[in-house]
């Protein structure tokens, strides 16, 4: 059994983030989630036993330190699981709870690649401050190692960052994060471990499985020349594993596990961790 630690998961609440938080509990470490919304949907009085139960649910602002200085006591590990793919409702496929919210969050995103978006009337004023890339790509990433750093305790940190594997979206998707990376190995204070998945799926999120089921047949068809393919247009994605969201926060809870892991791990690196008993003093082959 690994040493008891006590993470920070920023981003709970999503997709990655709720499932990192679970497999956390499993190995019986103490866990706290910080996001917007605090606590996360079906979170009742008869949660009581469940997992959900046993992780302290946070509502704050990753890019305001103030708003969650004072849960970093004790914490040894952060994981940041925020982001964004795109500028826009994409996130209504992957939550979409009927076909309904489904096609209308595909229409969105399409019609952002093809420039049709509407975006309403140019007069009216919007309060709402706009979502981008480098505010949750990178700097919530960066406003957090800049409070971790103050934390004597914290020993790593895990950013949850991507593989390149769409050139239809746009290349600040991809560059906000590897800024943010780059920060992260800049700072001597902790550990940093970067996760590059592609493409994550679930099946309790129905709409993921397709895309899912593509990947799948694309990596097959490409494998014995997938060298040649990753360096055409669209090669990467048809040559990268898409993921099962509990196998990549497998490989989160693995990365802090393994004090000796540090640098930068893509796919097959994320499953050679996996696929490999702890060995403290040969760590498993990561770059920078």
């Amino acid at each position: 059994m690994s040493a008891a630690r006590k993470i920070l998961v920023v981003g709970g609440t999503g997709f990655l983030g709720l499932n990192v938080c679970k497999q956390a509990v499993w190995r019986g470490w103490e866990v706290i989630s910080l996001s917007r919304r605090g606590l996360p949907t079906g979170i009742t009085s008869n949660s009581q036993g469940e997992w959900k139960s046993e992780v302290q649910w946070v509502a704050g602002d990753s890019t305001e330190p103030d708003s969650y200085k004072e849960i970093l006591e004790g914490v040894t590990d952060v994981v940041h699981t925020v982001g964004i793919l795109m500028e826009n409702d994409y996130k209504k496929i992957v939550q979409a709870n009927s076909v309904t919210d489904a096609i209308d969050g595909v229409g969105s995103v399409f019609g952002q690649l093809l420039g049709m978006k509407d975006n309403g009337n140019p007069f009216k004023q919007d309060s709402t401050p706009k979502v981008t890339y480098e505010m949750m790509n990178r700097d919530t990433a960066i406003s957090l190692a800049k409070a971790a750093a103050q934390s004597p305790s914290i020993q790593s940190y895990v950013y949850v960052s991507a593989t390149d594997l769409f050139p239809c979206i746009s290349p600040r998707y991809i560059t906000t994060k590897r800024e943010a990376e780059r920060y992260l190995f800049s700072r001597p204070e902790f550990r940093s471990v970067v996760l590059r998945p592609g493409f994550m799926y679930s099946d309790a999120r129905p709409n993921t499985l397709p895309l899912a089921g593509v990947i799948e047949i694309l990596n097959t068809v490409t494998g014995p020349c997938s060298r040649d393919v990753a360096s055409l247009p669209m090669g990467t994605l048809m040559t990268t594993p898409a993921l099962n969201v509990d196998r990549v926060a497998e490989a989160v809870i693995e990365s802090i596990a393994r004090p000796t892991l540090k640098g930068i791990l893509d796919v097959s690196d994320m499953q050679k961790l996996l696929s490999t008993p702890p060995q403290p003093a040969a760590p498993v082959s990561a770059h920078v």
